[in-house]
């Protein structure tokens, strides 16, 4: 029931973001990264799915937990019989009136309740629920991971809408300036400043630069499908990124010993392993038991008519009640429990390699992530520069060429220049940000 509450009440929280979509409607909705985050985990079915498991993964505990309670059970038969010749006896000695031992009752009842209770199992019992338990933790892990990666998913899906946005706008900005291009080379050969060879050369570009923006185009098209998606938002909705055209940076990363310490202790996959590890070794604790003997104590309280344990029989309602111990211990079993609690043990030591081997990958994620993330801030300060030499030169050479006195295609070179260094500008900007989240998704944030 508990379980229940908490996952209602999620659902509710996690409904929240998805209402303010649906009554954003055709006005469109803004969002930034941390929205996009939000909306992601309100709308994925895998993190119904983690709760699912957890719930599972939480029975399992409780009946693991029941293994150690009583067992009680109730009993109620009726049949019947063939008739039977009686057998009656002169149980007072010779002369007295005979004693029908054993009647004819062709129709007998019984009812009964029997209790169970377990008081000795080599520590199965215990082994069973701790590996119930760390099976619950491995759960929370999982979903742990979940939630990591579709905030990871969700961040770096928005940062690359709008590296897709922004790139849209570049590739526009160059068609403008081919189009002003073009229309000067007419100009000028219409004074006669200019050939035919310079206005087709303009045609050209104007034309190379129309094909970017469809390529432009489609790609931002594809990049907010693909996060609609992923935030479950309507196609007719206009989504409006808050961070477009921003020249925020994510900050410097901390130092590589804090990351890697962060990691170690936050990375969920490492915390998964763990608790299937710690899981195998209950449960080869667990197999080990059923080699150890077993001692339960039983009860049973019996009603029947005819009560076969009361002499001589007759055809009434009696009741009668039994306590003893029950004791059992499997003396061969052809080693299998041995073979199973080998497998196991096993499968625990191949766990643990593999949860070394993750460890290294965690580490090397790390560091590159982090060093990935310096050299985009590093290069961040080149491409700005980059953008603004071309853009003077860009603006010289279009005076040059409209006074006359530089070719068009120093001109067009400019151009080219100057687009890709605005592209250059965008790429870089975005990739520090998705380098952010590969840090944070490294580290276990």
């Amino acid at each position: 029931m508990r379980y229940l509450s908490e996952l209602l009440a999620r659902s509710l929280l996690a409904a929240l973001p998805l209402a303010a979509a649906a009554r954003a409607g055709a006005e469109g909705l803004r969002i930034d990264a941390d929205a996009a985050v939000e909306m992601a985990l309100a709308a994925s079915q895998r993190v119904v799915a983690a709760e699912a498991r957890i719930g599972s993964a939480q029975l399992t505990v409780d009946a693991a937990d029941a293994a150690q309670l009583p067992v009680v059970g109730t009993s109620a038969a009726v049949s019947q019989r063939s008739a039977v010749p009686e057998f009656a006896a002169a149980t007072g000695g010779p002369g007295t009136e005979p004693v029908v031992i054993f009647p004819n009752i062709e129709t007998a009842y019984a009812a009964g309740i029997g209790v169970r209770q377990p008081l000795y199992a080599g520590g199965g019992i215990q082994a069973g629920r701790e590996a119930a338990r760390h099976g619950l933790a491995a759960a929370d892990s999982s979903q742990a991971l979940t939630l990591l990666d579709l905030r990871y998913q969700a961040r770096v899906s928005y940062w690359g809408a709008v590296a897709a946005d922004a790139a849209l706008g570049a590739a526009q900005a160059q068609e403008l300036r081919a189009l002003r291009l073009l229309e000067d080379a007419r100009s000028l050969r219409a004074a006669g400043m200019a050939v035919d060879a310079d206005v087709l050369g303009g045609e050209a570009r104007a034309a190379s630069a129309r094909l970017d923006v469809v390529r432009a185009s489609t790609e931002r098209s594809n990049r907010l499908a693909g996060l609609r998606s992923l935030l479950g938002v309507a196609a007719d909705i206009d989504l409006t990124l808050a961070d477009r055209g921003t020249h925020q940076l994510p900050p410097m990363p901390a130092p590589l010993d804090e990351l890697l310490a962060s990691a170690s202790d936050s990375r969920p996959e490492l915390a998964i392993v763990d608790a299937r590890i710690a899981e195998a070794l209950a449960t080869e604790r667990s197999v080990n038991a059923a080699r150890k003997p077993a001692v339960g104590l039983a009860a049973q309280w019996d009603l029947a008519r005819p009560n076969v344990r009361y002499l001589p029989l007759e055809d009434a309602w009696n009741d009668s009640w039994s306590v003893g111990l029950l004791a059992s211990w499997t003396v061969f079993d052809g080693e299998r429990a041995l073979s199973d609690a080998a497998a196991v043990r096993a499968e625990a030591q191949a766990m643990a390699a593999d949860r070394d081997e993750l460890a290294r990958q965690v580490r090397l994620q790390v560091e590159t992530a982090r060093l990935s993330l310096e050299a985009a801030l590093e290069a961040v300060e080149s491409a700005d520069a980059a953008r603004k030499a071309a853009a003077a030169r860009e603006e010289a050479s279009r005076e040059r060429y409209a006074a006359g006195l530089a070719p068009i295609v120093e001109m067009m070179d400019a151009q080219a220049e100057l687009a890709d260094a605005e592209v250059a500008q965008i790429t870089v900007r975005a990739a520090a940000w998705i380098a952010a989240a590969d840090v944070q998704r490294a580290v276990g944030r």
